[in-house]
């Protein structure tokens, strides 16, 4: 909303008249500086919507559930709030609609799969708590829906590039650090493989944290080292977002 009222809207309109402010708004039409200033607003909707949202979860007595084959010493972190999951995808999506260009496609590809993720994880710890088990939906029930995800997320993609027409997303696959796949026709890897490999990185990125969740310093780091490094899809003329890393270029 935020690039199409200050570019598209003034800028556009306005470009031919010789004002400073108005020359200025041409910086929204960078990708670069529209995610850096998501990010930051991002951020800025966590930290002022965090502690609410704790003081919120304890007063509606929404707490995590503890192993009981877990040690010991984790027991006492029962009744911890859960569902911090809201505030993140929240302030994703928010910062999103702020500053994306919402007239790709490739966008709302990404925010509804992000959606959809993280109505698998409501829906976990929503039975937890309903149970008053640490025990939610079973392994196999989560990566059944992940995988559903992702076919979906692949079968927008390929029915966009096949049927649509216009949208030309490329199935192309760039590796940081090798620059000859940045060369389209080196790393062309085709729409079908592009399936396996929408289907691995988004299942394994999101699994991954997991593991960890609720031990010491071990899954924040995790998370973050997820964030950084699941973005490997990107691709030429595309966007894409990964379980817990994004690529936009919109």
């Amino acid at each position: 909303m935020i690039y199409y009222f200050l570019y598209e809207l003034l800028y556009i309109h306005f470009k031919d008249k010789d004002w400073y402010l108005v020359k200025a708004l041409n910086v929204f039409q960078y990708v670069t500086f529209r995610t850096a200033y998501a990010t930051i607003t991002a951020l800025l909707i966590s930290l002022f919507f965090g502690g609410k949202l704790i003081d919120a979860l304890k007063q509606w007595n929404v707490g995590q559930q503890i192993r009981e084959e877990g040690p010991q010493a984790h027991q006492v972190k029962r009744g911890t709030p859960t569902m911090g999951g809201v505030l993140i995808v929240g302030s994703v999506l928010v910062s999103t609609l702020l500053w994306a260009r919402l007239s790709s496609v490739y966008v709302w590809t990404a925010m509804v799969a992000t959606l959809l993720f993280a109505a698998i994880g409501f829906v976990d710890d929503y039975s937890k708590m309903a149970k008053k088990r640490s025990l939610g939906l079973t392994g196999r029930q989560k990566l059944l829906a992940q995988l559903l995800v992702a076919v979906g997320l692949w079968a927008v993609l390929f029915t966009a590039t096949k049927l649509i027409g216009g949208t030309g997303y490329s199935w192309n696959l760039s590796i940081p650090f090798l620059k000859w796949t940045a060369l389209p026709e080196r790393s062309f890897i085709g729409p079908y493989l592009y399936l396996v490999l929408i289907a691995v990185v988004l299942l394994g990125s999101s699994n991954a944290v997991n593991l960890t969740d609720g031990l010491d310093g071990l899954a924040i780091s995790l998370s973050g080292s997820s964030a950084h490094s699941s973005a490997v899809g990107c691709s030429r003329n595309s966007v894409f977002i990964w379980a817990r890393g994004w690529c936009l270029r919109s």
